[in-house]
């Protein structure tokens, strides 16, 4: 074959080539020269303008397809090109798309300047939305006081969000994030468990959660709450998580733990007002009565056998309500309590509940703290009594068991009964007024109150609290 045919025949196929490779572009492809004329239009414009090639040749210049001119020939003749032109265009059907244009100076088909459009209208939509979404995220985060942060472990790399900044005392947003820097706005008393929880966390690459106290850039105090996960790839990747300025739930929770304090306070004192009164005055005058009537008893004759038959019920049915004065005197306020201390008084209700009401209560009880607090020790006691009388009252066991013990860093305190049992979903919808005092008590000296019933299967009433619990306030006795 001759030397210019195989040329010719080259020629060809690269021609064919480049046809078949513009026809299958996204890209929409122009040639123009230094007027702005098309010199070449690619077959499928129609692609991103919805204009054919005859169509846009009609148009005449690209500034015309375009909407305006979009050349600065000074700046292209110094660079050579130039790229990435975000511009908006509107297509033969009305429609307005987004383009990136690139722009280049050449020499071919007889031109001298090379557009290349792409359609970059979904990606804007996209960027567009996702905006959207980092604005609304950013704006639930601010309602929320909640801040998010980014820590890649391996590097020590950190980054804040500007609510975390701002959580963190620092307006401006202008400290270097680090989780050393975290951790020394963390208060003294929290940071070791902080610190020990994120690093568990990081270790098994798993879920935290965590309360702290945190001492501000702005030297003001915050409660904090820290949630996060943690990814590793055989040592320690990354964590992501958030921090909860929840200062003024915090401060609205002390406030109703302080109110609560003194509701119960309160209520204490009548007991104890009631409770003199009872001893000091009602009891004593039917003590009186009933020694009268005896004496009274007495002086009258043998043969009014009648007359001192019924005195003699008169004096025994009022020592009987001089007794059961006596014992809701105490139920009103344990006097013992500070005369012969928790175990002796939990023991003497105990045996005075059981003779009342004829069910034997066992009662094991191990060596308690000497150092438990006036409050814990009359709130041990009040659940105590509470607990057994629902026993007595509601239960119909014929059984029940008290445990009072030190375990560990707890006190702990179990009542079990062999009753009826109850629905507890019910019973936590109505929040009967018994439960609500027993959990109110217990969580005034930081206790932990917990109650598990079946159906036929008794109750079980269990508190722990702290050896070194104290109340909430100065005001919160219970």
């Amino acid at each position: 074959m001759h030397k210019d045919d195989v040329s010719a025949d080259a020629l060809r196929e690269s021609e064919e080539l480049h046809r078949i490779t513009l026809i299958n572009m996204s890209d929409a492809v122009f040639i123009t020269d230094d007027d702005g004329v098309f010199t070449f239009i690619c077959p499928n414009v129609d692609v991103i303008f919805g204009y054919g090639p005859d169509e846009v040749r009609q148009v005449g210049r690209i500034s015309r397809l375009l909407g305006q001119e979009l050349v600065d020939r000074e700046r292209l003749a110094a660079q050579g090109e130039m790229k990435n032109i975000e511009h908006e265009i509107v297509t033969k059907h009305g429609v307005p798309r987004a383009v990136l244009v690139h722009i280049k100076q050449v020499a071919i088909k007889r031109g001298t300047t090379l557009y290349v459009c792409r359609d970059i209208t979904e990606r804007k939509q996209s960027e567009q939305a996702l905006r959207r979404n980092e604005e609304r995220l950013s704006l639930a985060l601010d309602a929320a006081s909640m801040g998010t942060w980014d820590w890649h472990v391996p590097s020590g790399h950190m980054t804040w969000s500007p609510q975390t900044h701002h959580i963190f005392g620092d307006e401006a947003c202008t400290r270097e994030p680090s989780f050393a820097s975290f951790l020394r706005l963390v208060h003294p008393a929290d940071r070791d468990r902080v610190a020990e929880t994120m690093t568990v966390a990081m270790e098994h690459a798993a879920s935290y959660e965590t309360e702290f106290r945190l001492l501000g850039y702005d030297n003001v105090e915050r409660w904090v709450m820290g949630k996060g996960k943690a990814w590793k790839n055989g040592k320690p990747l990354r964590m992501l998580g958030v921090f909860v300025d929840f200062s003024e739930r915090h401060r609205v929770e002390q406030e109703l733990r302080e109110l609560s304090g003194r509701l119960i306070n309160a209520h204490e004192q009548e007991r104890i007002r009631l409770s003199r009164e009872l001893h000091d005055d009602v009891a004593q005058r039917v003590t009186l009565l009933a020694t009268e009537l005896g004496i009274l008893r007495r002086r009258l004759e043998s043969n009014r056998a009648d007359a001192q038959e019924q005195l003699a019920r008169l004096s025994a049915q009022t020592g009987e309500i001089g007794s059961e004065l006596h014992r809701l005197s105490h139920e009103l306020h344990p006097a013992r309590l500070e005369q012969i201390g928790l175990e002796a008084s939990v023991r003497g209700f105990c045996r005075e509940l059981s003779d009342a009401r004829h069910i034997p209560i066992d009662v094991e009880i191990g060596d308690l703290p000497a150092t438990l607090a006036e409050d814990v020790r009359l709130c041990l006691y009040r659940i105590a009594q509470e607990a057994l009388q629902n026993v007595v009252k509601h239960s119909g066991a014929a059984r029940a068991a008290l445990t009072l013990a030190a375990d560990g860093n707890d006190v702990l305190l179990r009542v079990v009964d062999d009753g009826d049992g109850f629905d507890q979903l019910a019973v936590r919808e109505k929040d009967t007024l018994g439960l609500v005092s027993m959990r109110e008590r217990a969580r005034l000296v930081q206790g932990r109150l917990s109650v598990t019933s079946k159906h036929r299967e008794g109750t079980r009433v269990e508190v722990r609290v702290p050896v070194g619990a104290y109340p909430a306030s100065p005001n919160a006795a219970v």
